[in-house]
């Protein structure tokens, strides 16, 4: 089995996740797809009960599917794995392993042959305890109030079936103070896993496309927009941000120099959107008359 280690996220967000080959000069132009995942059962501690367990998990999924890749959820498919779903004993044991099987993911995804990814989670802690707040009536008499303060913690484990190269665990805490009830706490806590799962494909899952036009230039003659081959296809929202690189290749090594950065404006297609150019706006407008090949690569979802 392949040596799982955190460092290989750095490598593989950079690298692995881009599907399609940066083209040289006068090639076609970098139509990005939708990559998918397979996500097998969870398994958790013990002391996760099983209805916070079922949240949990949905919240991840709905963090996974929300843009930019297609998601494939097992338990949809009718494929259960009760031995170790919830709970997962041999899971609390300090050193007893953890959920990521390659038998298992041999087998599964021998039922999605054109599925590259298979992703899994393991909730490894789930905590809450009293905090008490002292404060002052309006008669100043002291006044204690009981909050909980929640904590959450998760594994998640990827598997590249091209490169059979893994990466995790990728670890995800989260914290929630609020409310008189425990179970208040857990609820909100487990819920920010839902944010966590979006901002690690944003974060992961980036995505590479073409600057295919210039747009308009302003009073002073500086390039103000400019167009890129991706779109409602690949989930393009107004907003997203794209490093824009111009590439070459130097002894058959490819090289990219960073240009600037735009911002997505509108989305004018499937395959197209039109970005305000933020930085870079002389360099890219030298580059792409000159001929060079430029490309814009996602950035990260900046709300988190």
């Amino acid at each position: 089995m392949k040596r799982f280690c955190l460092l290989i996220v750095l490598l593989a967000a950079a690298t692995a996740a881009y599907a399609q080959k940066t083209p040289v000069a006068n090639d076609a132009p970098i139509i990005p797809e939708k990559e998918t995942v397979v996500v097998d059962n969870f398994t958790a501690v013990p002391n996760l009960t099983l209805g916070f367990y079922q949240y949990a998990r949905q919240c991840i999924l709905e963090g996974l599917s929300y843009r930019r890749i297609n998601v494939i959820d097992v338990e949809q498919d009718g494929y259960g794995r009760p031995d170790i779903v919830y709970p997962a004993p041999e899971f609390a044991n300090a050193g007893a392993g953890h959920p990521f099987d390659i038998n298992r993911v041999a087998r599964l995804m021998n039922d999605y042959p054109e599925v590259r990814w298979y992703l899994t989670a393991y909730i490894s802690r789930i905590h809450n305890h009293p905090v008490d707040h002292q404060s002052k009536d309006k008669d100043g008499k002291p006044v204690v109030r009981t909050d909980f303060t929640a904590e959450v913690e998760a594994d998640i484990y990827l598997f590249d079936m091209e490169t059979q190269e893994g990466t995790g665990p990728i670890h995800w805490k989260s914290t929630y103070t609020g409310g008189h009830d425990p179970a208040h706490a857990e609820q909100h806590v487990i819920s920010y896993l839902s944010q966590k799962a979006r901002s690690f494909v944003t974060d992961f899952f980036r995505y590479k496309a073409s600057v295919i036009k210039l747009g308009e230039y302003n009073r002073r003659g500086k390039l103000q927009d400019l167009y890129l081959s991706c779109g409602s296809d690949i989930d393009v929202e107004r907003g997203d941000v794209f490093h824009i690189y111009s590439v070459s290749l130097i002894d058959g090594v490819e090289s990219m120099k960073k240009l600037g950065k735009v911002k997505a404006r509108e989305v004018t297609g499937r395959e197209s959107c039109r970005c305000t150019v933020s930085s870079g706006e002389a360099d890219i407008d030298r580059a792409f008359k000159a001929g060079e090949t430029l490309v814009a690569v996602s950035d990260n979802d900046r709300l988190f």
